[in-house]
């Protein structure tokens, strides 16, 4: 291992990619890109990604889009790959977390469709933290386990040593995905460890990751932080919001549903619900600490052993389990003014989804089936039918 304060420039016509990990601060540090890239142009930095964050597209790439999200994905990663393959610039660089997907063959599939002398750049942050946030986006797409029960099937998902023991297709145990064991061990015999960049937070300089960016790319102080826009809701609203899915899931709402209607359609309407709230963090008990710490620990040590670059300090990926109350107490009541405007968020967005799907029905000639009509709609196809069967009597 190579551990550094901050990285060397890399060289001219140098490519990287940054992965993530998830929660790290990859919005923030995607909109800084994204705001700063004209700039970046004019200094010899091209970003291939277009807006803040193309997330399907990354998703593509690593083989981990769900069924359930429709469109053209496919072709755009194919022109972002060409561009970043054939670039002339000084520095080309992609930001895309939905990457660390990947696994297996289909790391080499990107090492192949971008170039294997390609640089890996992962933002890091301490597990135990970590598991709270990723709890929080699991609630997002219709999760309905408590934080500890959530924990707990993580744990027992993965071991310490790294040894999986549920089969999965595309979308790894969240310990599995933030392993730096299997970055190391998966991305690192395909791209070369030498090329592989870890960088670790620094909780007294929250701009540190930017300037981090800016020594990789060779250029001067141009990045400035941006606004999140990504707030974790608040206990109480999180709590809500694992019961509405509890209760949807137990009344057999189907995923792709779910996800269309919340995860697409309410997606903006509840970010900004969730930043107008006062914060309310989530901490992990001390149990769930203690374990985190365990498996950063496991993983710290085979980055030691490795030749990876560490940006920082890898002590500073643990936590002071003393820091964490025994036992934390689950929110049984919200703000009714809260309760409110989360409902109004949600029941928009199934008003919304079932109009699509009328409309998208109505389209279609010949549709027999009545469950896609509204009210009067349906009162008057059901007239139009008895008509047709008195007229071929």
């Amino acid at each position: 291992m190579r551990s550094v304060a901050l990285p060397d420039a890399l060289p001219d016509g140098s490519r990287f990619l940054h992965i993530g990990l998830p929660k790290t601060g990859t919005t923030a540090l995607q909109g800084a890109l994204d705001r700063a890239r004209p700039r970046l142009e004019e200094l010899g930095a091209h970003n291939v990604g277009k807006g803040r964050h193309e997330m399907r597209v990354g998703q593509v790439a690593a083989d981990g889009l769900a069924e359930f999200w429709q469109g053209s994905w496919e072709e755009r990663w194919q022109e972002l790959a060409r561009d970043f393959r054939t670039s002339t610039a000084r520095c080309t660089f992609w930001s895309s977390e939905s990457l660390s997907h990947a696994k297996g063959e289909r790391v080499a599939y990107l090492a192949d469709r971008l170039g294997a002398e390609t640089h890996v750049v992962v933002t890091l942050r301490p597990l135990a933290p970590l598991m709270v946030s990723q709890w929080q986006q699991w609630l997002r797409r219709r999760g309905v386990q408590s934080l500890e029960e959530w924990a707990t099937s993580q744990f027992e998902a993965v071991s310490v040593a790294g040894e999986v023991s549920v089969d999965y297709v595309r979308f790894a145990p969240m310990l599995h995905r933030f392993s730096l064991r299997r970055i190391v061990e998966e991305w690192g015999p395909v791209f070369g460890e030498d090329r592989i960049v870890l960088v670790v937070p620094d909780a007294r300089d929250r701009a540190r990751t930017l300037r981090v960016f800016e020594r990789l790319m060779g250029v001067p102080e141009v990045l400035e932080a941006v606004p999140e826009g990504n707030a974790s809701l608040p206990y109480p609203e999180a709590e809500m919001l694992r019961q509405f899915n509890r209760a949807y899931t137990d009344h057999g709402g189907d995923h792709a549903t779910w996800m269309e209607a919340i995860g697409v359609l309410a997606r903006v309407p509840l970010r900004d619900y969730t930043n107008t709230l006062a914060p309310h963090p989530i901490r992990a008990p001390r149990w769930v600490a203690e374990r985190a710490n365990e498996y950063a620990a496991a993983w710290n040590a085979v980055v030691e052993a490795s030749g990876v670059t560490v940006v920082g300090d890898l002590a500073d990926l643990l936590v002071d389990p003393a820091d964490h109350a025994e036992q934390v107490a689950v929110p049984t009541a919200v703000d009714v003014a809260s309760a409110g405007r989360l409902t109004d968020v949600v029941f928009t967005a199934a008003l919304e989804h079932a109009s699509r799907g009328h409309a998208a029905a109505a389209a279609t000639p010949g549709r027999t089936d009545l469950t896609t009509y509204g009210g009067r709609e349906l009162l008057g196809e059901l007239a139009r039918r008895a008509r047709r069967r008195v007229t071929r009597r």
